[in-house]
């Protein structure tokens, strides 16, 4: 299989972590991906500024992030459109639980 058939069978309709060049991490269900066009979107997803309790975003997708302290987790948006993915993980129902329900940070 390609990763245009892996993640169009495996990942849409998925909670899956997206991680874009400019645009940051976010967590949400995939809606859409284009991996030749490093485009995406994410339905009812989360920012993630900064984290506690992953090193790097996989254990984000595996395990979530430590609530509080150093974490900056976003409003859930209704959809959210990507022009530069560099990565879409498929997260497990741990680690999406956690970003989901993550206080919503405000500066």
């Amino acid at each position: 299989m390609t990763p245009q058939e892996i993640a169009e069978t495996k990942l849409i309709g998925q909670t899956v972590l997206i991680r874009d060049h400019m645009a940051g991490v976010y967590v949400g269900q995939l809606a859409a991906i284009d991996v030749a066009e490093k485009t995406a979107a994410l339905e009812g997803a989360r920012q993630i500024w900064s984290w506690e309790g992953a090193a790097a975003t996989p254990g984000i997708a595996a395990k979530g992030v430590r609530h509080g302290g150093y974490t900056r987790v976003g409003p859930v948006v209704a959809l959210a459109a990507f022009s530069d993915v560099v990565a879409a993980i498929l997260c497990t129902a741990e680690g999406a639980t956690s970003v989901m329900t993550a206080p919503v940070w405000t500066p």
